[in-house]
């Protein structure tokens, strides 16, 4: 833009041009009796976009019948401005297109455009100059204000005017991780059912006690005697695997600790009752009393027994819950699977006193047990050996071995390594490229999800999997229109995280009661909470963030702007410093954002965002 429109804009050039203006000059001079109101104000975001829409009222008496006006907005933030676009007012006596103002009553207008939106305009303003000249026909010639003042002779700036400043960028917090699709491993754990045996054991103890209450009511002794007649009629098995394991309350160390003895109790109890088997069917061979304990020796000299001591058994306590008749109990699944930190996973659970009992009754003492498996046909690798070959040596598994050694692992930076290894090794299969491509989104790698997920495309262009992927891949490139056309895709063929991804459209779209209906399944989200705070429901919001499993940074923060609008000062401090001292950049952010514009000079708030 010219220097000299600069000073157009902002500047207001009275003196002698308005005196060779005529009547146009009571215009410039009476300009500050036009009201400008932005709706709403301040501006703000929606969809990406800034609406900019302003009330205009001209009073009566101020519009001369012979005069023209170019509204030409500018929008003017840290690094640059955007001209928005321009509108004509005319005069009653001025013929050509544009909005007639009275004379004798004034008017009212309505002006909008709109605006990409990109980070950096929060703290932008909107100024007004409009230009005005005498003519009995609008200049069609005049594209934008700097050419009215140049093509008319003349013409005129009425005065400049900040109509906006600040924009709310709220809409911008939505969400847009969404729900990744893995492909799922073909691994299948077990060729033959091993026959087995389980030992339970008190709490906190690993010692063999055939007459504690679970044992008798699970017969635990007629298990073991079931092994000892397997061995006598059939022999040795060719592995026996031995698992031991803690119910998930108390000390994670001690827990480990616990699971190892009552793996080696386990071992001392099948040595003992494969030493009896033996023993069984050495005497239906006819072997001489003298010779069995060398024929028991000998037997076992090539037995296999694998001993692991597996510590706090979640997988089976969210097993034993589902199956339970607790009410509280999708609570409950829900706490395990969506927090990964297991000592506040399980003292989320200790904090639900009123099914704890419930729990320490009907479902951990189930879990303090010691396994037994005799594999008689060759047995597969196991769940610990398969993490480790695939953490040292992962070129000894299959691809379906890799792949489950990927969905063991809850690490993504992990997972990654594994099927970015499967992509270099088995690259015709689609299911490694889409993984890598989806754990890639989730860790937002856009480059290299990118380049995985076009493989798995091209691999498997129709699999709804796929598909689901490229459509949050789009979303994280702002290609919302082909988001859509992939997620709509993937949901025809099935996918019901597709289904879900949905919404986050609606969401950016700044549709948020449609948003409310179709998060209404997901009681406890984020973006739920999102919704209701943007269709106006602020209340719900907080008790949605509450109960947010994952209190992050952004609950957090999303929560103080919520009480920012209920003007609950006490809300918005206590949530903005738990914000910024998760997340640091939030300070920044804070600083700039006008739903905390009431809060600005407050001393504690300026110490949370500059401390």
């Amino acid at each position: 833009m010219k220097s000299t429109f600069r000073n157009v804009l902002f500047l207001c050039a009275v003196t002698a041009i308005a005196v060779s203006c005529g009547s146009i000059s009571s215009m410039q001079k009476n300009h500050n009796t036009v009201r400008y109101q932005p709706s709403p104000n301040p501006l703000e975001t929606k969809g990406q976009k800034i609406v900019v829409n302003i009330n205009e009222a001209v009073p009566a008496k101020y519009f001369r019948k012979d005069a023209v006006v170019m509204l030409q907005p500018v929008f003017q933030y840290e690094g640059g401005y955007v001209d928005l676009k321009p509108m004509i007012l005319k005069g009653e006596k001025v013929e050509g297109e544009g909005t007639v103002i009275n004379y004798k009553d004034g008017g009212r207008i309505t002006y909008t455009d709109i605006i990409d939106y990109k980070p950096g305009m929060e703290t932008g303003k909107v100024f007004l100059n409009p230009v005005a000249y005498k003519a009995k026909k609008v200049n069609t010639a005049d594209k934008n204000r700097e050419d009215a003042l140049k093509n008319n002779k003349g013409a005129i700036s009425l005065g400049a005017v900040k109509v906006a400043e600040g924009i709310n960028t709220t809409s911008e917090r939505v969400s847009t991780k969404g729900n990744i699709s893995i492909a799922s491993h073909n691994y299948v754990k077990q060729v033959a059912k091993p026959e087995t045996a389980t030992i339970f054991f008190p709490v906190n103890m690993s010692n063999l006690d055939w007459n504690f209450s679970i044992n008798k009511e699970k017969d635990s002794k007629n298990q073991n005697d079931m092994l000892i007649a397997a061995v006598a009629e059939k022999g040795l098995p060719k592995e026996v695997v031995i698992n031991g394991w803690a119910s998930p309350e108390g000390e994670e160390s001690f827990n480990v600790g616990l699971s190892k003895r009552r793996a080696e109790t386990t071992v001392n109890v099948i040595n003992a009752a494969i030493d009896k088997g033996l023993e069984q069917k050495a005497e239906k061979l006819g072997i001489a009393k003298n010779d069995i304990k060398k024929y028991i020796a000998d037997a076992k000299k090539d037995l296999v027994i694998s001993s692991n001591a597996l510590g706090e058994d979640w997988d089976n306590f969210v097993t034993y819950v589902e199956a339970s008749n607790i009410k509280e109990k999708n609570t409950i699944v829900n706490v395990v699977k969506s927090q990964p930190d297991k000592v506040k996973r399980e003292q989320e659970i200790r904090n639900m006193s009123f099914v704890f009992k419930e729990l320490a009754t009907n479902v951990l003492p189930y879990l303090r047990r010691g396994l037994i498996e005799f594999h008689y046909t060759a047995a597969q690798k196991s769940d610990q050996e398969i993490g480790k070959l695939a953490a040292l040596t992962p070129e000894k598994l299959t691809f379906d071995e890799l792949m489950y050694a990927a969905y063991l692992n809850h690490n993504n930076a992990t997972k990654i390594k594994l099927y970015k290894y499967a992509t270099e090794n088995f690259g015709s299969e689609w299911t490694a490229w889409n993984n890598a491509g989806a754990v890639s989104l989730d860790l937002q790698n856009y480059t290299e999800a990118q380049r995985y997920l076009t493989v798995a495309q091209k691999l498997a262009p129709e699999n709804p999997t796929v598909l689901n992927n490229l459509g949050l891949l789009a979303i994280a490139t702002q290609d919302f229109d082909m988001a859509s056309n992939y997620f709509n895709q993937a949901k025809e063929k099935g996918s019901k995280e597709a289904s879900t991804n949905l919404s986050l459209l609606t969401l950016i779209g700044g549709d948020y009661e449609k948003a409310t209906e179709e998060l209404a399944s997901r009681p406890c989200s984020y973006n739920l909470a999102f919704a209701q705070l943007m269709s106006g429901s602020t209340g719900n919001a907080i008790k949605t963030l509450d109960c947010c499993i994952d209190q992050t940074a952004e609950v957090y923060y999303l929560r103080a702007v919520a009480y920012a609008r209920l003007d609950d000062a006490a809300g918005v401090l206590e949530n903005l410093k738990s914000a910024c001292e998760m997340e640091p950049a939030y300070k920044a952010t804070a600083q700039k954002d006008v739903e905390f514009k009431r809060f600005w000079n407050n001393i504690e708030f300026q110490t949370i965002v500059t401390k």
